[in-house]
C-alpha cells in the first residue's frame, strides 16, 4: 500500500516539545547550556527512531499527523485493506478512482472499519461491491485518515517518552560510532527499549 504523510512534516521544534531539552538535560545530568542544540538533535534522532512508517515501533504516529494511503482493487467483490499507520484516530476520506484520474468519495454505507489493533481495517458491508474503474489499478482507492496519540506530549505514553530520553542521553554521550568487535556498550539500551516500549511495537505484519 503506497503511503505518504498529507501535514506538514514535524519538525525539531515539534518533537522536543515530546521531551523538552530542559528535561533532558535534567535526565542526563547535563550543565553545559552551550549544548542545547546537539540535545535537539539528539530527541529529534530518537523520536525519529522509534515513529513513522520505518520506526523501531511499527508504523507507529507519536504526535497526531494526517496520512494519505492507496490501496489496489478491485480484486475481488469483497475487501479488506487495514491502513499502515496506528494509532487510528479519524477518517478524512475515502474515495475511489475514476477513468479520468481524479476520485470521488464512497458511499460510507458501503463500508465499514474497526480499530481493534490500532491499525484501522476497512471491509466491505455484506457483498455491496466498491466503484471501480472496470480494471485492477495500484491506487484504485484513496485513504486520508489521522493517526497518533495526540497533538500534546501528555497524550503520548510515558514509557515512550522515557524511550526517547534514554537514546538521547546514549547518543549525547556517544557521538561516534559506538561498539567494538566482540563488544556491544548499546546493548543494556536495547534492552531498557524493549521493555519500556516493547508493548507498543508492532511487527511489519501487525503482530
Amino acid at each position: 500500500m503506497d503511503l505518504k504523510i498529507v501535514s506538514a512534516p514535524l519538525t525539531i521544534f515539534d518533537k522536543t516539545t515530546v521531551v523538552t531539552v530542559p528535561e533532558m538535560r535534567r535526565h542526563a545530568r547535563i550543565t553545559q547550556p552551550d549544548e542545547d542544540r546537539q540535545i535537539a538533535e539528539d530527541i529529534e534522532a530518537a523520536y525519529d527512531f522509534l515513529s513513522g512508517p520505518n520506526g523501531w515501533l511499527g508504523g507507529c504516529s507519536l504526535l497526531t499527523e494526517q496520512w494519505e494511503a492507496y490501496a489496489r482493487g478491485p480484486d475481488d467483490i469483497r475487501r479488506d485493506f487495514n491502513l499502515p499507520m496506528r494509532p487510528f484516530q479519524s477518517l478524512v476520506s475515502f474515495d475511489f478512482l475514476q477513468a479520468n484520474g481524479s476520485y470521488l468519495p464512497v458511499d460510507p454505507a458501503s463500508y465499514l472499519y474497526d480499530n481493534v489493533t490500532g491499525f484501522a481495517r476497512f471491509t466491505s458491508v455484506g457483498f455491496t461491491p466498491w466503484p471501480y474503474i472496470g480494471t485492477a489499478h495500484d491506487r484504485a482507492y484513496r485513504f486520508r485518515f489521522m493517526s497518533g496519540f495526540g497533538t500534546t506530549r501528555e497524550a503520548i505514553p510515558s514509557p515512550i517518552r522515557k524511550g526517547i530520553k534514554m537514546l538521547a542521553s546514549h547518543w549525547y554521550n556517544q557521538r561516534e560510532t559506538i561498539g567494538t568487535e566482540g563488544r556491544s556498550p548499546g546493548k543494556e539500551v536495547a534492552y531498557g527499549l524493549v521493555h519500556l516500549c516493547g508493548r507498543y511495537r508492532v511487527g511489519p505484519d501487525h503482530s
